[in-house]
């Protein structure tokens, strides 16, 4: 019949193996109903595979000593998550304080930081700033930058961002970053576009 004739509502009997491969059109055709639906619920009901800590710890204080007792680096924080998959932990609100022999300790915090499962690796994130206080040669230094990479074992630290060191009235700025040893004395290289305004030295700082 071309289409568009006239469909006439005539019954027409079924066979016995028509009946059963019907019943069995139907019955394939409601699993696979069935097995997409579930498949969907099934989906929608997985774990996120978002990273969930094993622990946190609130209010975090936290020192480690050299071989003789005395203060080697003292941590403190208003959260720590660690992470059971690689070890590490990211942390709020961090404080790292680096004692020295014969200096002044280093003081560095930021808004987040990062530490990996050794405690040898710490990236600081977010409003960054290093402090260091005054010696007898040398006037009190601070660092800011809005990331910051510290080796705490080997007294080096270092960022691709914009960096801005100042030391009493002289200041130095640097578009993509620095290298910075700070061991017992310290060593800066800069990269990138750098501006420095340096206040001569009188007569009385010479001496």
């Amino acid at each position: 019949m071309p289409w568009g004739g006239r469909f006439c509502g005539r019954s027409m009997p079924l066979t016995q193996r028509e009946l059963s491969l019907a019943a069995l059109l139907i019955a394939t055709g409601l699993a696979a109903w069935w097995w997409l639906s579930v498949r969907d619920t099934d989906q929608s009901l997985t774990p996120s595979t978002e990273r969930r800590p094993d622990y946190v710890v609130e209010g975090l204080r936290a020192m480690t000593l050299d071989a003789v007792g005395q203060p080697e680096r003292r941590l403190s924080a208003q959260r720590l998550r660690h992470y059971p998959d690689d070890g590490s932990s990211e942390l709020d609100d961090p404080v790292l304080v680096v004692y020295s022999d014969d200096g002044p300790p280093l003081h560095a915090r930021s808004a987040r930081a990062w530490i990996n499962a050794r405690g040898d690796e710490i990236l600081l994130e977010q409003e960054v700033r290093l402090q260091r206080g005054a010696t007898a040669q040398s006037a009190p230094v601070e660092l800011r930058t809005s990331e910051l990479l510290v080796l705490p074992e080997v007294d080096y630290a270092e960022t691709a961002d914009f960096v801005e060191i100042e030391r009493a009235e002289d200041w130095i700025t640097a578009t993509e970053g620095m290298r910075a040893w700070i061991g017992e004395t310290t060593r800066i290289q800069l990269f990138g576009r750098a501006r420095a305004a340096l206040v001569p030295s009188t007569d009385d700082d010479a001496r």
